[in-house]
């Protein structure tokens, strides 16, 4: 079977490229189940990132509309309050005359 030296290289060259396959296949195995692995990492990440942009979106909305709100019952509360002090002026006038009558 093996009449020469040549005869003996070709077997272990053939035996080395066979382990070499069969690491090549192994490492690239691995590489593909880190690179899916990754995939699904950056997949969820986008995902979490797309619920806080929507999240802050709406928050930005909703404190846009409150704010505008808000202006306008500051606004009233404002006038609420210039009405109220001119009344108490009004009557402290009368009040006082009336302690000063006494």
């Amino acid at each position: 079977m093996l009449e020469t030296s040549k005869d003996l290289l070709f077997v272990v060259l053939a035996f080395c490229l066979l382990w070499l396959t069969i690491f090549i296949s192994w490492l690239l195995y691995y590489f593909i189940s880190i690179a899916r692995d990754i995939s699904n990492l950056v997949g969820q990440a986008r995902g979490v990132v797309d619920r806080v942009d929507g999240l802050t979106k709406a928050l930005h909305g909703k404190i846009e509309t409150g704010a505008a709100s808000f202006s306008l019952m500051a606004q009233a509360a404002k006038e609420i309050v210039t009405w109220v002090i001119k009344e108490k002026t009004k009557k402290a006038p009368a009040k006082r005359k009336k302690k000063s009558e006494e």
